[in-house]
């Protein structure tokens, strides 16, 4: 970022804190909330608007778009949305009471809070050390001369202001030990501001199959339905699920995948690969159209109502392999560049121990695993530590509504 723009973006935020100072002395509804996601209609934020229209008639929920493709296609269902720098959507944000995000505030908009009950339900459950415990790599990035100065640096503080020091007033966190070592820490807030639940958008790997499809055919595009149906034509169904690299290097490149032979094979076991990357990977689309067994995962669909239907996860370093462990189903580690990732900006604490299953450290050794069949279960005398872990409370014993209307007093 040039100091020009950064220049902008302090004063910018340094305005919007003094006109949120005024902004949380108004009156704010409190059985209004507005929901909003990084990246679009999509993850924990999605979910729980659905299952509050659906369980809390008492609660007004609204999505906040970042993009109007969005805001109709939730119109279109019947609901309500808004595109979050128009005149509705900016008057929602300043009168509701409750915020429901997955990465910031900025979800739904930066400015206009001030007295809204924040709740962030995040994104994934990893061992990624982010935000404030990963203080090395922002004293590099700002230049300041130790972590110590990001408490006190005033240009800091600004920058970073939405990401890191407007804290949630409630974070959801998926086991009692995932919230004392990373999210208490990560987010700078006590540990009774965490909420330990299960993610919403993990409902139907723990529901299953059937309440997965009523799901799809209430809420999802026609293309998810003839998305299921297609893979009971196969044998057994793949899908690769690579975590995004923060340096933005072309990794599909470097993982050297022989697609021809990759779905020569597949072609031969009647078995399906189906590519799910990060929206920020970068990936020429039209060199995979050809091919009779190897997909990209439909854009417009979500994917968490899909995951039910697949027999095997191949993956790396992303928290969707926890997701997927509540199944007990076969996964693959495909980490041809893992000692390069571990040192890059994000630092994976205790990779190892935690992403337990089988390795392919290379395609050739992917591809063997695939031809010969080989059992990928996570070997059951880790499996139990990893759940217990990662997912202590794997059944719904949380109504993330009823507790956010606690906590604001309704």
């Amino acid at each position: 970022m040039g100091r020009i723009k950064e220049d902008i973006q302090i004063i910018r935020q340094f305005l919007s804190n003094l006109v949120d100072s005024v902004i949380k002395w108004l009156p704010r509804n409190k059985h209004k909330w507005v929901f909003g996601a990084l990246g679009g209609f999509r993850d924990n934020p999605k979910y729980l608007f659905y299952q509050t229209i659906e369980r809390h008639p008492e609660i007004r929920p609204i999505w906040i778009g970042q993009n109007k493709h969005d805001v109709d296609y939730i119109r279109r269902q019947g609901y309500e949305a808004y595109y979050y720098y128009s005149v509705k959507g900016l008057f929602h944000i300043m009168t509701s009471k409750v915020a429901v995000c997955d990465h910031s505030l900025g979800d739904i908009n930066r400015h206009l809070t001030g007295g809204i009950f924040y709740v962030n339900l995040w994104h994934g459950s990893s061992v990624k050390r982010v935000r404030w415990q990963a203080p090395d790599d922002f004293v590099r990035r700002f230049h300041l001369k130790n972590k110590d100065e990001m408490r006190t640096s005033f240009r800091f503080k600004m920058l970073m202001y939405q990401a890191m020091f407007r804290t949630p007033d409630l974070c959801l966190a998926p086991s009692t030990a995932h919230a004392k070592e990373f999210f208490s820490p990560m987010m700078d807030i006590p540990l009774e501001r965490c909420l330990v639940g299960v993610y919403p958008r993990s409902q139907f790997l723990i529901e299953g199959k059937k309440a997965a499809t009523e799901f799809i055919k209430k809420y999802e595009p026609h293309s998810t339905i003839e998305l299921i149906t297609k893979l009971n034509d196969y044998q057994k169904t793949y899908i690769y699920m690579p975590t995004w690299r923060n340096n933005g290097a072309d990794f599909i490149s470097q993982a050297k995948i022989d697609w021809g032979t990759l779905n020569d094979l597949l072609n031969r076991k009647n078995e399906l690969f189906i590519l799910k990357l990060h929206p920020f990977t970068q990936i020429d689309t039209k060199q995979l159209e050809d091919y009779s067994n190897i997909v990209f995962y439909p854009t417009e669909s979500d994917i968490y109502s899909v995951l039910p239907f697949i027999d095997c996860l191949i993956t790396d370093y992303s928290s969707i392999y926890t997701d997927f462990l509540m199944m007990n189903k076969e996964i693959i580690l495909f980490v041809f560049d893992y000692d390069e990732y571990v040192k890059g900006s994000y630092e994976l604490e205790n990779y190892d121990y935690y992403f337990v299953g089988k390795r392919a450290e290379t395609f050739i050794q992917l591809l063997s695993i695939i031809k010969n069949g080989e059992d990928c279960h996570v070997p059951s005398e880790q499996y139990q530590r990893l759940m217990d872990f990662f997912w202590s409370n794997n059944q719904f014993q949380v109504d993330i509504v009823e507790e956010i209307k606690k906590r604001i007093l309704i």
